[in-house]
């Protein structure tokens, strides 16, 4: 990873897989009991758009390489070196968080049906059947302009949004849980797409509880269930940062099956191997 790499990992991603949760969002700002002092009014404000911080008890902000600097009390190589160390650092944008004005905007949201976003899903090999009972679409509004998606919802009302062109989601962003008859077992998927990709191969829906993480910076956040959990299978992407977190997860728990290698061992998700 090199410097403009670094920058480009979201705040959001490096806080939250370092056990630091908002205390709130409004209008386009995350904020945080700050991560530099023990304190019981949030005064760190991170701004998702433009990804940089800024702690008002203190008066300095920033980029993340400046955080990483100023915590760790290191220089800006061991600053990047720590960065690229930190396995939910996705690199996503958290506009979508944001509610400014000119940000996402959701007019609707109604059954699937629409034909370009049916013939998209169809692309991508996954079955109508569990789209329908999964998925909706969402028109929605980014700038004053219209847009069309597919809708898959999480558990605090917000929307991952895909079509054919290109991805995001709606505020406020978070994991799905699917129940299933049996809860102590359970299934972790890091996108809808390769969860609905499983149900196809299968034919059926997971009788054990599914959590679908929307993004791998929320991994520490379903730790307390996964810690209760008979057994953990992961499904996870064959890339650094999944093959990280399954390495993580491996070490932290002692019932886990990473399905990775024995379903798609020579592709990068799930949904790859089931295109191909």
């Amino acid at each position: 990873m090199n410097i403009i790499e670094a920058k480009k990992t979201h705040l959001m991603d490096y806080l939250f897989a370092n056990g630091h949760n908002p205390v709130k969002i409004s209008r386009g700002s995350a904020w945080f009991l700050s991560p530099m002092r023990q304190e019981k009014e949030p005064s760190f404000k991170v701004h998702l758009f433009k990804n940089i911080w800024y702690d008002f008890g203190i008066g300095e902000g920033g980029n993340l390489i400046d955080l990483v600097m100023k915590l760790k009390r290191v220089n800006l190589p061991d600053a990047v070196e720590l960065i690229s160390q930190n396995p939910y650092a996705l690199r996503e944008q958290y506009a979508e968080l944001s509610d400014e004005p000119g940000r996402i905007m959701i007019n609707r949201i109604q059954p699937l049906a629409n034909p370009a976003l049916i013939q998209y899903l169809q692309s991508r090999r996954v079955s109508l059947r569990f789209c329908h009972k999964f998925l909706k679409e969402a028109y929605y509004t980014v700038h004053g302009k219209q847009y069309f998606a597919i809708a898959f919802e999480n558990n605090l009302g917000g929307h991952e949004l895909r079509n054919a062109y290109f991805k995001t989601g709606s505020s406020p962003k978070f994991v799905t849980t699917i129940p299933g008859i049996d809860s102590e077992r359970v299934n972790v998927f890091e996108g809808f797409m390769d969860f609905l990709s499983c149900c196809t191969y299968y034919n059926r829906i997971p009788t054990s509880k599914t959590i679908v993480l929307n993004s791998l910076s929320f991994l520490p956040r379903i730790e307390s269930t996964l810690k209760n959990a008979i057994a953990i299978n992961l499904f996870l992407d064959n890339d650094p940062a999944g093959r990280t977190a399954t390495y993580k997860i491996n070490k932290k728990f002692k019932v886990v099956k990473d399905w990775a290698p024995i379903i798609y061992p020579d592709h990068k998700d799930f949904n790859e191997f089931l295109m191909k």
